[in-house]
């Protein structure tokens, strides 16, 4: 009985061990290239590369915009956004990737109107499909009363 637990344990560690080892998906790869690019932008305050990163027909998703359409509209929110938080910036807490989603967990600071006693941090969660290159569908969550 004990060897074949030592066994079966072992079979399970191998097993294991190969999941881990087998690489991503070539379109799975472009995934996390496509989403890393558009934290990239964030981070530059480059409103023009986020659009063209989101595909034309893209939606966004969050609390904000429950169903905002259109790479145009939703790079006109990044604009608002780095108007009103000119230091925005995304810090990146956890990145996962399955074929053509990828998950992303990150905090976003900043201070509003770019006033040094008006910080603002807020963590926030989410989750994009990519089809073709491009963000197709982007569903963020957040608490709007966080910091």
């Amino acid at each position: 009985m004990k060897a074949t637990l030592i066994m079966a344990l072992g079979c399970l560690a191998a097993l294991a061990s190969c999941a881990h080892s087998v690489p991503a998906s070539r379109g799975q790869a472009d995934a996390e290239m496509t989403v890393r690019q558009k934290f990239a932008a964030f981070n530059r305050h480059d409103a023009d590369a986020i659009q063209s990163i989101y595909g034309t027909d893209a939606v966004l998703h969050s609390p904000d915009y429950p169903d905002l359409a259109g790479n145009e509209p939703i790079a006109g929110t990044y604009r608002k956004l780095f108007a009103a938080i000119p230091d925005a910036k995304d810090e990146i807490r956890s990145f996962d990737a399955v074929g053509d989603k990828v998950f992303v967990q990150f905090t976003l600071t900043g201070h509003w109107g770019g006033a040094p006693d008006k910080p603002l941090q807020a963590r926030l969660m989410s989750v994009y499909i990519i089809k073709d290159g491009h963000i197709a569908d982007d569903s963020t969550y957040y608490d709007r009363k966080g910091g």
